[in-house]
């Protein structure tokens, strides 16, 4: 005679497994929140496979807004009446509301039927559509702008979702704010290797006249160039200071960086089989959008210091300008006649000046100092050290904690660290 379960067994069985893989979720939805958080959104793991139509699927509304403005460019403002730009407006919402219909009536859907996602035939709407109203109008030349238009918001919407520029920029905001309180230091520091200089060159006359009369994009060329080269140099030490917070001695060491994370209920969690990482160890099963993530994380941070460097001395220049360098002399050094002036003020016998060359001049010394300043950042032992015991434990943390989120969701396995000889 065989034994039945007792009544309610099966049922009270699957209710307990429901509430544990809920309460895993929950804990792992915590995790994630924390990546984001801390601007590594890409340590997330999806089961979609993140491609861009997903991303432009996600923004959907975003692209149905930008689908009747796009419409709009078909108006002429300039040379037509109020009543007849309005007139033109009714025509080319109908118009596009009339191609939306007629692609779903196309696809087999209802004509009117709300897209929940975005494939092919979406993008191609999305793109053409409005460009249709613009050439009814006889504008050829705004129908490709429109257009290219379209392609730079849907190239924008996809960068911005999928590298995670969002959550980078909230995790740089609170980040700066923390920075401003030492932005004294930073500044002592950077004086004494900039100002000996950049002051000799601030009152010599032949840079203010070649920065003082640079104008349009050959003054935006001159100042980007200094912007690329400081990021080249800064880009240069990325891959080494990822390698020296990318190994752990030991779980234990994992462990001790969970503690103060939503991930401290993990601790001592193992993945079923997986050694312990050693010396010989990386984490390096980063995926390439992850090492990205690291390396924009670690820019981020180092780019907000030289900011604020910068901003400090062309603020200097700014103010040594207005009370030292007088409207007379900035005539004879820029050799122009007629100077812009946005502000003067009389002060102790002489008339304070603060003048369009002064701005240019500061301005182009300032991101001289900016790029000075990142080439010491990356060559200077003393601030490569500082820089790195500021952001380097961040990045540690981040990587033992999706050490213990692979662990928890099981995809923990043999990429996370390829033995490396001795």
């Amino acid at each position: 005679m065989s034994v039945g379960k007792p009544p309610g067994t099966g049922t009270a069985a699957v209710t307990t497994d429901a509430g544990a893989d809920h309460a895993r979720s929950a804990r792992l939805h915590d995790i994630e929140l924390w990546f984001v958080e801390h601007g590594v959104p890409h340590f997330v793991e999806r089961k979609t496979d993140g491609s861009m139509l997903d991303t432009w699927t996600r923004a959907l509304p975003l692209l149905v807004v930008a689908y009747l403005l796009l419409g709009f460019n078909a108006l002429d403002l300039s040379d037509w009446t109020l009543a007849e730009n309005l007139l033109a407006s009714a025509g080319v919402i109908l118009m596009l509301i009339g191609a939306w219909a007629i692609s779903n009536r196309l696809r087999g859907v209802d004509s009117f039927a709300r897209p929940t996602d975005v494939d092919a035939p979406e993008l191609a709407l999305f793109l053409f559509g409005p460009a249709i109203p613009v050439l009814l109008f006889g504008q050829l030349g705004d129908a490709v702008q429109t257009v290219l238009t379209g392609a730079v918001i849907l190239t924008l919407i996809y960068v911005w979702s999928a590298y995670g520029v969002g959550p980078l920029l909230r995790w740089g905001w609170r980040r700066g704010r923390r920075q401003v309180a030492s932005l004294g230091s930073l500044v002592a520091r950077a004086l004494p290797l900039l100002l000996l200089f950049n002051t000799f060159l601030f009152i010599n006359a032949e840079v203010w006249e070649v920065a003082g009369t640079l104008h349009g994009p050959a003054y935006a060329v001159v100042l980007l160039t200094f912007v690329v080269l400081g990021a080249t140099f800064a880009l240069s030490r990325v891959p080494s200071l990822i390698r020296s917070v990318n190994t752990f001695e030991s779980w234990d060491d994992i462990d001790d960086h969970l503690e103060a994370t939503p991930a401290a209920h993990l601790i001592g969690a193992r993945p079923d089989g997986g050694g312990r990482p050693d010396s010989t160890h990386q984490v390096d099963s980063l995926r390439f959008r992850q090492r990205l993530n690291i390396g924009l994380v670690v820019l981020f941070g180092q780019a907000l210091q030289i900011t604020l460097v910068t901003i400090a001395l062309t603020a200097f220049f700014v103010g040594f300008g207005f009370f030292g360098i007088t409207e007379s002399t900035v005539t004879n050094w820029t050799r122009v006649d007629d100077i812009n002036i946005f502000l003067s003020a009389p002060f102790g016998g002489r008339e304070l000046v603060l003048s369009e060359p002064l701005a240019r001049v500061a301005f182009f010394l300032g991101a001289f100092s900016g790029m000075y300043f990142t080439v010491v950042l990356t060559t200077d032992d003393t601030y490569r050290s500082e820089f790195s015991d500021d952001i380097g434990p961040e990045i540690r943390e981040a990587l033992a904690v999706r050490t213990a989120y692979r662990v928890e969701r099981g995809t923990y396995g043999t990429e996370f660290g390829r033995r490396r000889g001795r």
